[in-house]
């Protein structure tokens, strides 16, 4: 028995001997009253004697604590989309075997530890548990000696000061919100645009689904007076004026188009956020996943890969995209790029049998990509260059290929499996998780 069961045991004695000697003084006097109360003295002597014995047998063993224990969550294969267009050697691979990537989490289970002591320990992790050392040359932090509020930090927007952890923080763009979804609470952004709830095009799609949402006017994000505003290298100027002029701070942080270039970005805003040890667990992670790739890939024949997708127009990735990083990091060689396009530009169907690549990639919405990957195949003028010749026609997540947040390792590793399938047959990869799962 428990030292909390032992309690009870005696606390529950003790009520109900109170309980009764109350209804006995009604009606015993005298000498009954002297047989009875000897009893009851009796009785109780025995009932802690006993309990007594109890806790002497058990008491070696209330003072161990529940030891926490390591779980590791096996990656599973991402949900597959119905009519999305599958390499051809693909099909034809194993079953995933013991080769499978495991990206493993560390959960505690729940002690019986007091509250006092979980919120100490929990104060103390915040405090000390994550390496501080990881932040010192992390452009825009003025000291990151300091871990304590207020902190400083610097971007182009000149200097804002936090005097606690920001509870209301309103970012500007799609990137920025996947990586502050993977950091800190939803709760703690204001709001969301309508973009954000595209499951094609945004990686947070569900977290966004219930959460209030506002339009493109900057007077709506006043409205919200958040505490501090995301903006990204790509915020119109104006947009930034004016809510800066309103009285709030607003930080504009980069988004780079290559996974190891967002470290940094990331770890700003954990810093910013009071997110230290998230910030680290997910640059880590980023780090590892790319490591493995890069283990693996160990071909000499790289494809020439097109990234391009058509609107009004076709539009290829060239030099500077992030469509285009993320073919170089998939073992790839950007094939617009290679052909001198630097950034998105405009290309015909003779432009694209003129870069002739082996494999073309379109990163769009699965409809509107069924149809242009049917237009690019029946083509005669694209008839003959071996990404047509090979079926090598396929369509990719947008919201892998086109994000500027640590997604775009997703795409990473899904172009990788798609370009060398025998050297990635039986690897999963598990998507990242967002805080709090």
């Amino acid at each position: 028995m428990s030292r909390e069961c032992l309690v009870w045991s005696r606390q529950g004695s003790g009520l109900r001997f109170i309980e009764r000697v109350e209804m006995f003084r009604f009606w015993i006097n005298g000498q009954r009253l002297r047989l009875v109360v000897v009893g009851l003295v009796v009785l109780t002597a025995a009932i802690v004697t006993a309990c007594g014995s109890s806790d002497d047998g058990g008491s070696a063993s209330t003072g161990a604590a529940v030891q926490p224990t390591a779980t590791a969550t096996v990656a599973s294969p991402p949900e597959a989309t119905a009519t999305e267009i599958p390499a051809p050697s693909e099909s034809k691979q194993a079953d995933p075997t013991a080769t499978a990537v495991v990206v493993a989490t560390q959960k505690s289970v729940a002690t019986s530890t007091p509250a006092a002591t979980v919120m100490a320990a929990a104060t103390a992790e915040v405090a000390d548990q994550f390496d501080k050392t990881r932040f010192v040359d992390i452009s825009g932090i003025i000291d990151p000696t300091n871990f304590g509020w207020p902190r400083s930090i610097e971007t182009s927007e000149g200097v804002i000061t936090l005097d606690s952890p920001p509870q209301k923080i309103h970012s500007l763009s799609l990137g920025h919100s996947e990586i502050l979804a993977a950091l800190i609470d939803f709760d703690r952004l204001t709001a969301v645009y309508s973009f954000f709830v595209d499951e094609e095009q945004s990686n947070i799609a569900k977290l966004s689904a219930d959460h209030k949402m506002i339009g493109f006017d900057p007077e709506e994000v006043i409205a919200l007076e958040p505490d501090v505003i995301i903006a990204s290298r790509f915020t119109n100027a104006d947009t930034v004026a004016l809510l800066k002029s309103a009285g709030i701070p607003v930080a504009r942080a980069s988004l780079e188009s290559t996974a190891l270039g967002n470290i940094p970005n990331i770890l700003l805003m954990g810093y910013m956020f009071g997110a230290e040890a998230r910030a680290i667990e997910l640059a880590d992670e980023i780090e590892a996943r790319m490591q493995f790739i890069s283990d693996v890939l160990v071909s000499d024949a790289k494809p020439r890969v097109l990234s391009v997708s058509k609107w009004t127009s076709a539009f290829a990735a060239g030099s500077g995209t992030t469509e285009g990083g993320i073919i170089e990091q998939a073992g790839g060689i950007n094939a617009a790029a290679d052909s001198g396009i630097e950034g998105h530009q405009q290309v015909s169907i003779e432009s694209i049998a003129a870069i002739s690549p082996d494999v073309i990639i379109v990163p769009q919405p699965l409809d509107s990509a069924n149809v242009f990957i049917e237009e690019l195949t029946s083509s005669p003028a694209l008839a003959e260059i071996p990404a047509v010749k090979n079926g090598a026609i396929y369509y990719v997540p947008p919201r892998y290929h086109t994000t500027l947040s640590h997604w775009n390792v997703r795409g990473i590793e899904r172009l990788a499996t798609l370009l060398y399938p025998s050297l990635f047959s039986g690897v999963i990869f598990e998507d990242f998780a967002n805080y709090g799962e």
